[in-house]
């Protein structure tokens, strides 16, 4: 997986040396990744298709797991999770047998956890559940300890096998073995899986008793099965299973084959560390001790703490060696090397030290270490070894994967899921990675490095011309704030609170504009349009602060913040009265009209200088202009010239010059908590003017009904002012909202009234 990038760098270096046994290496190099790709992503598409069937939970009786503790199972249901329905107790002292579990009174505790996790534990504990079946017939199941739960040492079962009953009301219990330090062959199920098998009789509640004691994570994602549903999906995992170790297996040969043919020695890191991946997951599922070493239950034991300690070993020397860190990171190259030397010291200690304080310190040295390594992929990016990002890429799936399991195993994260395939479809998403990196390395390749070179060079002298272009156009309203002492005294980071109005002003169907444009005509009608804006926003108080596209962003200043509010919303009269005398001018040249729409909102807003020592620029930041930003786009679905928030109002009060129509209080995209807003419609025409302030009183009344939530008045009231005037899509807008709360209405009802 990830030594495909290396072996591009090592063919890049002895391309001319060796042209004709690279081609070779190199056709190969190109055919097998396609390959690897398609069983990857058939192996993500089965796991996802998995995930997805087993995900839903079944439905629950009516009677709760809490009343009594009892879980009620119906076999056509086929699966249910059982964790609500655990009583644990501790036995430290390993005091207690399965008769005085079954006859005395002791305090079981109940888990509360989806998945049951205590998290690293050296100890004993008994559980205990009850189940009861709903059906008419006895009924066969299979309860299994999924995902981190194969990795227990030692489970004792008592489990009842239904003969008896009908004699004696006592149950008949059978006793079953299970775990990681048990023989294969002395397991009561002889299955890679922790199962054990439970006969269910007819409405007769039955309890299960369990023994577990490990030294390591206890976490037991406890699922009954009904032998007929799992024998229907049981195939799926194990194809899963199948694509994944194929998959590995072929990275390990056909790495190793590379490995011989450019003599990289971090190739032989990279295989090393995929059989290490392979022993740790054969280890952990239970595919080792059943099929690699049955009588070696021991070995078993510690087999996944040995494999997970060589393969952290053999990651970060892979790193070391595939990123060059002596020379692209040398501060933490001497990290990695502290690293890669306790790792080597770890190894021996992991077969006598405890399993449980082992693991954790596993867990925490690998996280660490790819903290490290990531780290030092970034520099060295950052210093220009293209070949990290392909590195970066292949293991970013991974990392997050294998973090998310060690988060998992310390009960930070609570889901079987993650335990049981995390691992492998993070290994796989790595492998897809590096398949598409070798690809894209192998194209690369077939380019003219001095050529590329020279390319690079070119575009990078433009681009530093260009910055020095870009520098010119600093609004000087910003400079009086942030260059106070002089241009060359600007600061990285000064900033000044202000509250002043922000305006976005956007072209509608601008893409249909450009469409009929040529590229000349299209720059002559921007620049003619913010000619015309720019001097309307100069004249009242304001500056724009940047164009975006065919879009601006303006700035308006006052003493106070209702005199901004005053200028914001003046300049938008004024720039949508323009804009008719602008249309007749375009009609009578034989082009299409212009719309516009404005969003106003007032408030506080930092003015600052961001970027880097390097290169800096002046902005405007703060979640207002954000929220100016959206009243421009729902100018769109209002279908209004200018909308302003509430605090831009508040600028307005008492002003009889400027028309306001409420428009309520919207969810607006960003915010949490409704923005409630108002259109101005001055630039309207007199008819339109005069329609909506008679409409306006009933338009109110209707707003307050919505807000009370009599939303079928409200929708008479706003029906009525569409009918009156058909031209007005506010009313349109309302009228969705009503109807959308009544159908909601409705359907809760019909819910209601189903239950």
């Amino acid at each position: 997986m990830a030594v495909s990038a290396a072996l591009l760098t090592a063919l890049s270096v002895r391309l001319h040396a060796k042209t004709r046994d690279l081609e070779c290496a190199t056709s190969a190099a190109t055919a097998l990744p396609k390959a690897f790709l398609f069983a990857a992503l058939f192996f993500i598409m089965l796991v996802a298709t998995a995930a997805a069937g087993a995900a839903p939970e079944p439905i629950r009786s009516n009677i709760s797991p809490l009343e009594g503790g009892i879980q009620y199972v119906v076999e056509d249901v086929g699966r249910y999770n059982l964790a609500l329905s655990i009583f644990y107790l501790e036995d430290r002292n390993q005091a207690l047998d399965f008769h005085s579990v079954r006859s005395k009174v002791l305090h079981f505790q109940q888990n509360q956890q989806k998945v049951m996790s205590l998290g690293y534990v050296d100890s004993t504990y008994w559980l205990k559940i009850t189940v009861e079946s709903r059906d008419l017939t006895d009924t066969h199941w299979l309860l299994e300890f999924d995902g981190l739960a194969r990795s227990l040492d030692e489970v004792d079962a008592w489990l009842p096998d239904g003969q008896g009953r009908h004699a004696s009301p006592k149950w008949h219990y059978h006793h079953y073995r299970s775990g990681d330090r048990v023989a294969f062959d002395e397991r009561s199920l002889r299955h890679h899986a922790m199962m054990f098998p439970v006969v269910l009789p007819p409405k007769q509640p039955v309890t299960l008793y369990f023994r577990v004691r490990t030294n390591g994570t206890l976490q037991v994602p406890t699922i009954l099965w009904s032998t007929g549903y799992y024998a229907e999906v049981s195939h799926t995992a194990d194809l899963q299973e199948g694509v994944f170790y194929g998959i590995l297996i072929v990275m390990v040969f056909y790495n190793a084959f590379i490995f011989l043919i450019v003599r990289d020695v971090s190739y032989l890191y990279y295989v090393a560390y995929l059989i290490c991946v392979v022993g740790f997951s054969v280890s952990l599922k239970g595919l080792g001790l059943e099929y690699l070493w049955p009588e070696s239950p021991n070995w078993n034991n510690k087999s996944n703490l040995i494999f997970a300690s060589l393969a952290n070993l053999f990651l970060i020397s892979f790193a070391i060696c595939f990123l060059q860190t002596k020379i692209n990171a040398p501060r933490l190259h001497r990290v990695l090397v502290v690293l890669v030397g306790t790792s080597t010291a770890l190894v021996p200690v992991v077969i006598f030290a405890s399993h449980s304080v082992i693991a954790m310190c596993l867990s925490i040295q690998y996280v660490f270490s790819v903290g490290v390594v990531l780290c030092a992929a970034s520099i060295a990016l950052g210093h220009g070894y293209m070949a990290a990002r392909y590195y970066l890429l292949a293991w970013l799936g991974v990392l997050v994967a294998v973090l998310a399991w060690v988060l998992n195993s310390f009960s930070v994260i609570d889901n079987s899921w993650v335990g049981a395939y995390s691992f492998q479809l993070g290994t796989v998403i790595q492998v897809v990675m590096f398949s598409f990196a070798l690809a894209d390395r192998i194209n690369l390749m077939r380019h003219d490095r001095e050529a590329a070179i020279h390319l690079q060079l070119e575009h990078a002298d433009k681009l530093v011309m260009l910055s020095n272009m870009f520098e010119k156009f600093v609004p000087k309203q910003f400079l009086s704030r942030i260059a106070r002492r002089g241009i060359e005294n600007i600061e990285l980071g000064k900033a000044e609170d202000e509250v002043i109005s922000v305006m976005f002003a956007d072209i509608r169907g601008f893409t249909s504009l450009s469409e009929a444009m040529s590229p000349q005509e299209l720059l002559n009608f921007l620049n003619s349009y913010f000619s015309r804006i720019d001097g309307v926003i100069h004249r009242n108080r304001g500056f724009i602060d940047k164009f975006l596209g065919d879009g601006a962003m303006a700035i308006f200043e006052g003493d106070e913040a209702f005199k901004s509010a005053r200028h914001a919303v003046k300049a938008a009269i004024e720039m949508q009265c323009d804009l008719v005398e602008y249309n007749q001018y375009r009609e009578n040249s034989g082009y299409q009209a212009v719309a516009v729409g404005i969003g106003i909102n007032t408030g506080n807003v930092v003015i600052s200088t961001v970027g880097s020592h390097e290169r800096m620029d002046s902005t405007v930041l703060g979640d207002n202009v954000n929220l100016a930003s959206r009243l421009q786009e729902l100018t769109k679905i209002f279908g209004v010239k200018i909308i302003i928030s509430e605090q831009t109002q508040a600028g307005l009060a008492g002003d009889t010059q400027f028309l306001l129509r409420e428009l309520g209080d919207v969810l607006v995209r960003g915010r949490q908590a409704p923005v409630r807003l108002y259109e101005v419609f001055n630039t309207d025409s007199e008819q339109h003017q005069q329609d909506k302030l008679t409409a306006l009183p009933t338009h109110r009344i209707a707003l307050e009904c919505f807000r009370r939530g009599e939303w079928a008045w409200a929708r008479m009231l706003w029906d009525d002012c569409q009918r009156r005037y058909p031209y007005d899509s506010v009313y349109l807008y309302m009228l969705e909202r009503c109807d959308l709360h009544l159908l909601n209405v409705e359907q809760a009802t019909a819910e209601n009234t189903a239950l």
